[in-house]
């Protein structure tokens, strides 16, 4: 297979945005290539999968902060990547991402900046297409400040927020009492007394918006706690060719750095709730019914404070924060539908 290669210069970009059309291959019904856009510091991958004849491109804001963007690019997006072009962006400091010394820029602020010459670059490179964005957990954030102001939304027909955390102290919050409200549930009804009893004790002496180590261990109990309530995410094991595999340093700078500390502590206040209004862009949230990472309570949120004329919610109730893995069917005709729908 062969891949393009391109490097994206916020310093020469009139320039480089011509040369990137002349790079460009053409749409294809199978297209396979990987660019990459650089911007302050950071060198960010872009693989774009898919039928691009469709004139489609979905763009992937992925999880983490720190996750990869390839997470994505097995059995839960195979149906779109059928019918559409899905790009696979891995965020700074994040997946296959390089560059030097950009953990000293890493803030939110700079991650929408990147988003933003993302959305350009593709489209640009595929000229005419519609491009919506798909945005799951820590990139509903992104993708919310991306979306606030009103010159980005230009750029797109609509946008997918899947267990997004737009709000993170609600979501701090909502966790700590959706894990209280099921611990007692479960214990009174005799299951996996002791592993519940265990969050309860924690959550019910400790206030995630004191510290991030709280937050951070309420998240961990998060995730314990779907597998207790049975949601079973599928095995994902990656079997298209190239795997672009995380690099280590980033995992190290973003967790192990006061660099990287400091900026996932300053996520612990972002809040866009009281700024939803401004989307106004079609919008689909899709939520999983047992989500004790990112609650209900944080799509309730959204579908009650956007601006959007259509806005719709949809509970999944055999999953939790990864209702694509768990229910990818059930997922992939509401995200299908939604783009048929404002294309």
């Amino acid at each position: 297979m062969r891949y393009v290669h391109t490097s994206i210069s916020v310093l020469f970009l009139a320039f480089l945005f011509t040369g990137c059309k002349k790079e460009f291959t053409g749409l294809s019904s199978n297209a396979n290539e990987i660019f990459w856009v650089t911007n302050k510091g950071a060198d960010m991958p872009v693989r774009v999968m898919g039928n691009t004849s469709s004139k489609i491109i979905i763009l992937i804001i992925h999880g983490g902060p720190g996750d990869g963007s390839y997470d994505y690019a097995n059995y839960e997006t195979k149906r779109l990547r059928d019918k559409y072009g899905v790009a696979f962006w891995d965020q700074r400091n994040a997946g296959a991402a390089s560059g030097t010394n950009n953990i000293d820029k890493l803030s939110l602020p700079q991650m929408i900046n990147d988003l933003e010459l993302v959305v350009k670059v593709l489209k640009l490179r595929y000229q005419g297409a519609d491009v919506f964005l798909y945005a799951h957990s820590f990139g509903g954030l992104l993708a919310t400040g991306y979306l606030v102001k009103d010159s980005n939304q230009n750029q797109l027909n609509g946008w997918i927020e899947i267990d997004g955390a737009h709000n993170y102290p609600l979501s701090n919050t909502s966790s700590r009492k959706m894990l209280m409200d099921t611990a007692q549930s479960e214990i009174n009804k005799g299951n996996n007394i002791l592993q519940w009893q265990k969050i309860l004790s924690y959550c019910s002496s400790h206030d995630p918006l004191s510290t991030y180590e709280i937050s951070s261990q309420i998240e961990s109990y998060a995730h314990d706690a779907e597998n207790y309530m049975g949601i079973e995410r599928k095995n994902s094991i990656l079997t298209l060719a190239e795997d672009p595999s995380d690099q280590l340093v980033n995992y190290y700078n973003l967790f192990y750095t006061s660099s990287g500390n400091d900026f996932l502590q300053s996520l612990e206040s972002a809040n866009y709730s009281d700024q939803l209004y401004k989307i106004k862009i079609p919008s689909l949230l899709l939520w999983g019914q047992f989500d004790f990472t990112v609650p209900p309570d944080v799509g309730e949120d959204g579908m009650t404070n956007l601006g959007s004329a259509y806005k719709k919610l949809v509970f999944f109730p055999h999953s939790g924060h990864h209702p694509m893995e768990t229910e990818t069917d059930l997922v992939e005709d509401e995200i299908i539908a939604f783009i048929e729908t404002f294309k």
